[in-house]
């Protein structure tokens, strides 16, 4: 930001041109996928902690708060979709985004201009990847845009079925990556396919889920999260885990990441029961129930993303505003990390803690969003969704829990680290 010296007055003034700093705001990330349901990237979305004008711009307080946590960190592990805005491009900053993990969105509201382009042109030269709808790129009036996507996003309430067809053919001639955005059902969701779609961001069709009974890792992983949760004794638990060798070493390349910061390293399960203790064992078991084998190398568990983020942020909101109720933090991630248990093995949640044994504050918030833990998960839902979760205005949310925008700032990004740090270790 720069700054201007008023030489002929004795006293400070106001700077009029100075920018205000961007309002308080949350960043809130949607996960995009592959063809296999992996996590590829993110899509960013700004959410005002108190009322703005529709005009107040998003780009200008995404990038504030990149700086704020330094962008390496902010734009760690996959690539992120941020909105392309006149406050974002014409920030020095900008020159500045990992020009490998960065696209920018081109909105609709963004005026096609000289300076724009020549803008557009600074940034490509550098190396900035641009990204554009679909129904945006077929106007004749935004053509000259079209050189710098590399990425066009289709959404079917936008476009019809011709449409897409006809212009995502143009799009993959031009060498641009397409996207789906909220796939209603299968027959839309297999058509994006055969036409070459390789990212898909929002709702996937429900259909698509398997109703195949459940595996055997995951009624062992099952039976694991009612063993901890519930009396089981540490014999008892070890035996289970020794059916699955596999997930035995799992466990251990998980306690022994950074994440979990053990002063030694844990060389058998005996050792990891020891060492961890049933609390923290009961943490990285219920971790494990997201874990899914037969995924290709490289593959990442955006349900084991999101749930994991959900579940780090909620301890840490808990002990911020009740930093003596140790009890209520673990309640708390447990919550988090059983979000989406119900995605995770394709039934009910209801059906589910049938077989689970939870404290009553835990069920009511997974049930219905309410009770003691309710507010808490709805917040962490809000910042870290996954398929199908909706919005909702954070300002009446962050009023009812106590707590500021600029408290929760700094959890998120740690949540969003903590996550993917331990994801890393998963296969």
């Amino acid at each position: 930001m720069e700054t201007t010296l008023m030489a002929e007055s004795t006293t400070p003034e106001p700077q009029a041109d100075a920018p205000a700093p961007p309002p308080s705001r949350l960043i809130r990330r949607e996960p995009i996928l592959d063809q296999n349901r992996g996590l590829v990237g993110y899509r960013m979305r700004v959410l005002w902690a108190e009322p703005q004008e529709p005009d107040t711009d998003t780009g200008a307080a995404l990038i504030e708060t990149a700086r704020t946590h330094g962008v390496t960190t902010f734009f760690a592990y996959a690539p992120h979709w941020i909105d392309a805005t006149p406050g974002l491009l014409h920030n020095a900053f900008a020159h500045m985004l990992p020009r490998h993990r960065t696209y920018l969105e081109l909105p609709e509201s963004l005026e096609v201009t000289p300076e724009l382009i020549q803008s557009l042109q600074s940034l490509a030269h550098g190396g900035t990847k641009f990204s554009i709808r679909g129904d945006l790129a077929a106007q004749p009036e935004r053509e000259p845009l079209l050189p710098f996507c590399k990425v066009a996003r289709f959404d079917p309430k936008l476009s019809t079925k011709a449409e897409i067809f006809r212009q995502s053919f143009q799009h993959k001639q031009a060498g641009r990556q397409l996207m789906a955005v909220d796939t209603p059902d299968k027959a839309t969701h297999d058509n994006f396919m055969l036409l070459g779609f390789t990212l898909f961001q929002g709702h996937w069709p429900l259909d698509l889920a398997s109703t195949t009974s459940l595996t055997a890792r995951q009624k062992t992983l099952l039976k694991l999260v009612t063993l901890i949760m519930g009396e089981g004794e540490a014999p008892e638990i070890q035996a289970c885990l020794q059916q699955d060798p596999e997930l035995v070493k799992t466990l251990l390349d998980m306690v022994n990441t950074p994440a979990f910061g053990l002063s030694q390293e844990v060389e058998s399960l005996n050792q990891a029961i020891m060492l961890l203790g049933r609390r923290q064992l009961q943490r990285w078991i219920q971790v494990l129930m997201y874990s899914e084998a037969g995924r290709p190398a490289g593959y990442l568990s955006p349900i084991l993303l999101q749930a994991s983020a959900r579940a780090h942020l909620m301890e840490a909101l808990s002990t911020l505003m009740h930093p003596e109720q140790t009890v209520r933090a673990e309640a708390a991630f447990t919550t988090g990390i059983l979000s989406i248990m119900d995605q995770l093995f394709h039934g009910t949640m209801q059906d589910l803690l049938s077989q689970v044994q939870v404290d009553v504050p835990v069920r009511e918030a997974l049930l219905r969003h309410e009770g003691a833990l309710g507010l808490d998960l709805r917040l962490a839902t809000l910042i870290f969704p996954s398929d199908r979760d909706m919005e909702e205005d954070p300002a009446p949310l962050l009023r009812e829990l106590g707590v500021t925008a600029e408290q929760l700032d700094p959890l998120i990004q740690q949540a969003f680290t903590w996550a993917h740090s331990i994801t890393q270790a998963a296969p």
